[in-house]
């Protein structure tokens, strides 16, 4: 199959309760509208079928490894070989009863509320085609591919959304784009971590990012690999350190975001139940206590638990692993103190220490 991957864009106030699965008559209705504004800007794709998916997506949720929505089009319409004596056409796959056939045509966040809604779509064509249609696409419809009048009407009729814009791109536009929405976003500098995982996910590769922080993807376990540091091991100003955990934390975020496999390693205890890395430091003066290390740039960097005269650091390796870490404190009765100065360290200040005046039978101390 020659398949050339595009996507309908189309710009809206907010996607919150959307109508984000079309049935089959909407997706249709759409589709054959989305068809005549392709072919009146690259007029030989109306020679090819046209392939159009019932579920509208954020950006984030197509641009996944593998691009699993582009794939489903293409395996549930391998049997759709047109007639050689018919001259294009237009496939739309909606849905039934409010069902998708296929678990990857549906919008995994349904709840979001970004700004842009995409439609999945393949064109396919013949390999005499192949070539000039795919150039085409990529030379025209992002700079003139703006949707007319009666597809953007359509879309307001299946979605009850208004559009003020809508677009016609290819995969390639879409990535660039949001690309150029990550810049704005302050997330530029990660972006192409996670255009490697997309694009060439066959090759292994490393990535020296802002932090300074340090990831490779791994092309045989297919996840970014990251040494995790603690601030005891960084060797550096606690400042230094917010700024690395700043950047772990967007890395993070972002790689969650477009589905990429995130694996920390460390030479301390990961606690993969709690989401969360533990570091054994040693013995302490205190008995029992609980402290909250905040700083002020970057908020929580973890808690300093003693138990037993014994020191450890709990740092939480993503947001599910904060929730986790205050769910077993609270099971334990541990309240934690925050200092004065958000951090407790040591005279040194290389390494963290818990809030000094919290003993066996005390209250914590709440200093802030």
């Amino acid at each position: 199959m020659n398949d050339i991957r595009l996507v309908a864009t189309f710009e809206i106030e907010s996607a919150i309760n959307a109508h984000r699965v079309l049935s089959r008559a909407e997706c249709e209705a759409l589709a054959d509208g989305l068809a005549q504004d392709l072919i009146r800007q690259v007029e030989r794709a109306g020679s090819g079928l046209l392939i159009v998916g019932g579920g509208l997506f954020g950006p984030a949720d197509l641009l996944q490894p593998g691009f699993p929505a582009w794939q489903a089009l293409s395996e549930l319409s391998k049997n759709a070989i047109q007639s050689p004596a018919v001259e294009g056409g237009v496939m739309a796959i909606g849905a039934h009863q409010g069902r998708l056939p296929d678990s990857r045509l549906a919008p995994s966040n349904p709840d979001s509320s970004g700004q842009l809604l995409a439609l999945p779509m393949v064109l396919r064509c013949d390999d005499a085609d192949m070539d000039y249609l795919s150039e085409q696409c990529e030379s025209v419809l992002f700079e003139k591919g703006g949707l007319h009048p009666p597809t953007r009407a359509a879309f307001s009729q299946a979605t009850g959304l208004d559009t003020g814009h809508g677009q016609l791109m290819t995969l390639n536009d879409l990535i660039a784009l949001t690309h150029v929405q990550m810049d704005t976003a302050g997330l530029g500098a990660f972006w192409p971590v996670v255009e490697h995982v997309l694009i060439q996910n066959d090759q292994a590769s490393h990535f020296d990012l802002p932090g300074p922080l340090s990831a490779r993807w791994c092309n045989e376990s297919r996840a970014v690999r990251l040494d995790f540091q603690t601030f005891d091991d960084f060797a550096a100003s606690i400042d230094d350190y917010a700024l690395w955990t700043r950047a772990y934390r967007s890395l993070s975020a972002l790689l969650s975001l477009h589905d990429v496999d995130l694996q920390v390693e460390s030479r301390h205890t990961i606690d993969e139940s709690r989401h969360a890395l533990l570091e054994s430091v040693g013995p302490a003066a205190a008995n029992t206590g609980l402290t909250e290390q905040v700083h002020s740039d970057c908020g929580l960097l973890c808690w300093t638990l003693v138990e037993d005269r014994k020191q450890f650091n709990l740092y939480p390796l993503d947001s599910a692993g904060i929730n986790l870490l205050q769910q077993d404190f609270a099971a334990r009765g541990l309240d934690a103190s925050r200092p004065e100065n958000g951090v407790e360290l040591d005279p040194d200040g290389t390494s963290l220490k818990p809030v000094n005046s919290i003993y066996a039978g005390q209250g914590p101390r709440e200093a802030r």
